[in-house]
């Protein structure tokens, strides 16, 4: 199965799905300087 059949039936679950809420609670990569300076508050470089 490939990632993004993977994503699109893990978005594909109700709201009240366990797995759902651990997907939506696991801690992410994130590289896009804007993101990061939204999470942490800390002004983009």
């Amino acid at each position: 199965m490939s990632t993004r059949r993977f994503l699109v039936l893990v978005s594909g679950l109700p709201s009240e799905s366990r797995f759902a809420r651990a997907w939506a609670r696991t801690p992410r990569t994130v590289t896009d300087p804007a993101e990061i300076a939204a999470i942490t508050g800390l002004p983009a470089a």
